[in-house]
């Protein structure tokens, strides 16, 4: 049975083909302003016509917060939708299909969850990207929450004295540990701007680009031990650009080594590696 996979990021949208678990075939194309639900299906129906005919179902996966009135952003910065944003309903109309939509990185965490090498009861998935995201499972079970808020663990606040976040709240981890959050941050010390590529290319031999990526994986070390403390997860999986780059989750788990016992928590890479949140996308169906 097909699935048709849909990602939706800040700057990128990815769509797949999703059989068995697999990709069979993928596109990528940026992320549009999103203007109103129905433009916003039928640019990503425009961009996967040819597949409709032979997929069964669509799974989507988006940044945002997902209820059952639509998408709503938490931090605009990263994309803003207008509120109500019913896609899932939308795509439902104009396809006919059967839909489910998750939290890109609640989707993500479901996916990691099946495929662990070794069977935990409670899981975290990080994804360090444009933004911040998570996924936590408890007991076997995606944790979503009433509203779905729960797995935003990018706004939770470690620095009250911190950036502002685009959430309205101070020092949060995606202020100070997101690609954005990178980018901003050396856009003060590089003259031309270099893009993360570049700054994690150089950062072996740079002290000022290593320290800005060792900025960010601090910031992501001490989310992971407060979710160790708040959840005691058995092992939290790490993903997104950023999150997968040369040698971030090395510095992860190094700082991690260096907080007291009670609170570590091993961290491993993800299995879908950049593309675990379109899988789990396609993996909603999956119970």
């Amino acid at each position: 049975m097909l699935t048709l996979a849909i990602d939706i990021g800040g700057t990128k949208i990815a769509l797949g083909l999703v059989e068995h678990g697999q990709i069979r075939e993928r596109r990528q194309l940026p992320t549009p302003a999103a203007q109103n639900a129905e433009q916003f299906a039928e640019h990503i129906i425009e961009h996967c016509h040819d597949w409709l005919e032979s997929v069964a179902q669509i799974g989507i996966s988006t940044t945002g917060l997902v209820s059952d009135e639509g998408i709503s952003a938490i931090n605009p910065d990263t994309l803003a939708f207008p509120t109500p944003f019913p896609l899932a309903q939308v795509l439902q109309t104009l396809t006919a299909k059967p839909i489910k939509i998750l939290n890109d990185a609640q989707a993500a965490a479901w996916f990691e969850y099946l495929n662990l090498d070794v069977p935990a009861k409670n899981m975290a998935f990080i994804t360090v990207s444009t933004g911040v995201g998570g996924g936590i499972i408890i007991d076997g079970n995606l944790h979503s929450g009433k509203s779905g808020l729960a797995g935003h663990i990018g706004h939770m606040s470690i620095d009250a004295n911190g950036p502002a976040c685009g959430c309205g709240q101070m020092g949060c981890v995606e202020s100070i540990a997101s690609g954005t959050a990178i980018q901003r941050a050396s856009s003060l010390i590089f003259n031309p701007p270099i893009s993360n590529i570049e700054l994690f290319r150089i950062a072996e031999q740079n002290e000022q680009a290593n320290s800005l990526i060792q900025n960010s994986a601090n910031a992501i070390a001490t989310l992971c031990c407060n979710l160790k403390a708040a959840l005691d997860l058995d092992i939290i999986v790490l993903g997104g650009g950023v999150g997968l780059a040369t040698d971030y989750l090395k510095k992860v788990n190094q700082e991690i080594t260096r907080r007291p016992a009670v609170f570590r928590v091993p961290v491993i890479a993800a299995k879908g590696d950049y593309d675990a949140c379109l899988l789990g996308a396609a993996f909603q169906f999956k119970e």
